[in-house]
């Protein structure tokens, strides 16, 4: 069976039943989820040399011609939804992922060094997994994922983001060099000219202060911070950070370089 066949027996029974009676208000999202749940499920549990093929497979459904539920499910503005967008494939990732949680939140909940290596190697493995969705036109690159790179690279680290955040508050605005670098390397590795166009193109002039993380710095334009990014990532590649952090740091550089 071919990608094409593979995703018409996926979307086919779907798209020529009616939408589930169960008295929900969100029963034309119920069987999609069920879909993306599973291939969910394969980006993170396939060994990488198989992500292709999930690639394969969701621009097969893409393809597909029908609309959803014979054309009863609709989004916000009425229109009828297609497979072409991955209609609520967001919503099932980030419930799916827990793709908010912040690094040193996941440090807070383990205090055994073994499951956080464990944690954090999970986490790494979601941040890669992202990236290529976003690089796939799957998900939409949005704030958060921008947020995550300007909190890594911005913020002034102290004493407070070595230790073991109190709340969950203070975790979310911890950086943890071991998690933040090797995830914004990621998105540079896959998106480095999406972010470029974001941060640099357009620019963050419209973003409000609540909209930026904390330690966030305030730059004349988008160039001025692309190259901050760059001198930290220097910074990082050459400093006492462990090795991980430096290769990250590298690879994160090379990946910029590219947009030039």
């Amino acid at each position: 069976m071919n990608a094409d066949e593979a995703a018409l027996s996926l979307t086919h029974p779907l798209s020529v039943s009616s939408i589930p009676a169960s008295g929900g208000y969100s029963d034309d999202f119920l069987a999609v989820a069920n879909l993306w749940r599973v291939i969910v499920a394969a980006v993170m549990k396939w060994p990488s040399t198989r992500v292709p093929d999930i690639f394969r497979l969701l621009y097969a459904i893409a393809r597909a011609p029908d609309n959803l539920h014979k054309g009863e499910a609709v989004d916000d503005e009425g229109e009828k939804l297609t497979w072409a967008k991955f209609p609520y494939f967001g919503m099932i990732w980030h419930e799916s992922m827990g793709a908010d949680m912040r690094p040193g939140q996941i440090c807070r909940q383990y205090s055994d060094s073994t499951l956080l290596a464990l944690a954090r190697k999970l986490y790494l493995k979601m941040k890669d997994a992202e990236a290529q969705l976003v690089a796939n036109d799957v998900l939409t690159m949005n704030k958060a994922m921008i947020q995550l790179i300007i909190q890594a690279l911005e913020k002034e680290i102290d004493q407070s983001d070595e230790q073991l955040a109190p709340d969950e508050a203070t975790g979310s605005s911890q950086v943890k060099l071991d998690f933040h670098i090797p995830a914004a390397s990621y998105m540079f590795k896959y998106n480095a000219g999406a972010v470029h166009e974001q941060v640099v193109t357009k620019g963050l002039g419209d973003w409000t202060k609540r909209q930026l993380p904390d330690g966030a710095r305030d730059f004349q334009n988008g160039a001025e911070t692309w190259s901050f990014w760059r001198k930290r990532l220097e910074q990082l590649s050459q400093g006492t950070a462990d090795d991980e952090v430096k290769v990250a740091a590298q690879a994160s550089l090379e990946y910029m370089s590219r947009t030039l």
